[in-house]
């Protein structure tokens, strides 16, 4: 899943949708800012066992091992 990071503060930016299109806001710097973008996958924060995304509730992701169900607030992201 692609996440865009904050160059300046290093937070994952929040998708804002306005009439001109998208936009990323940073909710740490409180401004646009600039940010790259990297393909990144979801990890348990607990055992470090790559999560699945959850089907079922659409709103969050899977731990096969733990059998939990995460949000997206709660979970590790690591470069692929």
């Amino acid at each position: 899943m692609i996440r865009r990071i904050c160059r300046n503060c290093g937070s994952e930016m929040v998708k804002e949708l306005t009439s001109e299109g998208p936009k990323f806001f940073c909710e740490t710097c409180s401004d646009y800012s600039p940010y790259d973008a990297f393909d990144m996958d979801p990890f348990c924060p607990e055992c470090d066992e790559m999560l699945q995304f959850c089907g079922k509730c659409s709103s969050g992701f899977f731990c096969n091992r733990c059998g939990c169900i995460l949000s997206r607030k709660h979970i590790v992201w690591k470069n692929r």
